[in-house]
């Protein structure tokens, strides 16, 4: 029971994992790979893997007899569903990418930039009426100050800081539309949906603007294998299934440690390390993290998110 209770948590953190260690490939391919074309490749790979997964799953569940075919209703909220969460995570992501390519050997710094949607997610749902607990709203501005620390610890907005916040705007979206969407459907195929949306939107930009070479891929052929399994269809379906068991606020503070995982794996992958006020504002957002778990009772006064699971 306990395990179950907070599977969702756990799938939050694992999609963290992934995400954070892939700034490092994407700031290695951004040395090789235009922004749309690695945005392409990755999206038709992870497209290509959650294909494959969900037709294993249905062929195993035939077997033991207990497939349930999807309805019509099912059918049509995954395509427009996948579609809307692929328009903003298209945006999102190339946004992000170029960002990166902006800011290159900087991969933990964009992390933390990009998990400013910590802050966008219950900015937006509370104005479309989904209150949460008081307290997550104090963990996230003790997150919002540990970003600060890390994003301007002694320097000014680059264009690619700029590229990465909007990119943070996007990913809040995408987010909420998961939320909106995700309990209606199952999660791999909604993913599916998605990166297929984002593979051809990016496969157009990339014909139409890059001029991309086959050694510049070859070169880079690793980052866009490890970002379009592990963090396309695998940490983008964990944020689904994520967030089908935690309130909207609660996962993306979560899926915020992504930023801290993407510094540790610069440190080791790139050899850069963080500076003392850096180190603090990890601190800061691991502890509002943290903080925004533990079980604190507001009786009747108490605003509980409508998302949580009964």
């Amino acid at each position: 029971m306990k395990l179950k209770k907070y599977s969702g948590l756990i799938c939050c953190l694992l999609a963290a994992l992934f995400w954070g260690t892939t700034f490092v490939a994407q700031d290695k391919a951004a040395e090789t790979i235009p922004s749309f074309t690695f945005l392409a490749l990755r999206s038709f790979v992870g497209a290509f893997a959650l294909l494959v997964l969900f037709l294993l799953k249905d062929a195993w569940n035939k077997k033991r007899g207990t497939f349930t075919p999807p309805t019509r209703d099912k059918h049509y909220v995954a395509w427009y569903g996948g579609a809307i969460c692929g328009l903003f995570l298209f945006a999102a992501s190339a946004l992000q990418q170029f960002g990166i390519a902006s800011n290159t050997g900087s991969p933990g710094k964009d992390a933390f930039i990009t998990a400013l949607y910590i802050v966008f997610v219950p900015l937006f749902g509370f104005f479309l009426g989904k209150r949460t607990e008081p307290h997550i709203y104090g963990c996230v501005a003790v997150a919002l100050g540990g970003l600060w620390l890390l994003c301007m610890n002694g320097s000014s907005l680059t264009t690619g800081d700029i590229q990465l916040i909007a990119c943070s705007v996007l990913f809040a979206c995408q987010m909420i539309m998961v939320d909106h969407v995700g309990n209606r459907v199952d999660a791999v195929r909604l993913s599916a949906v998605q990166f297929l949306v984002v593979g051809v939107l990016s496969a157009i930009f990339a014909i139409i603007f890059e001029k991309p070479t086959l050694d510049g891929i070859l070169t880079g052929w690793w980052t866009v294998l490890y970002a379009g399994i592990l963090s396309s269809a695998v940490a983008y379906t964990l944020q689904i299934v994520g967030q089908q068991r935690t309130p909207a606020t609660l996962a993306s503070l979560v899926l915020s440690l992504e930023s801290v995982v993407a510094v540790i794996a610069s440190m080791i992958a790139l050899r850069l390390y963080p500076r003392p006020l850096e180190l603090v504002g990890m601190a800061l957002i691991f502890g509002a993290i943290i903080v925004s778990q533990l079980p604190f009772k507001y009786g009747k006064r108490g605003a509980a998110d409508p998302t949580v699971p009964e």
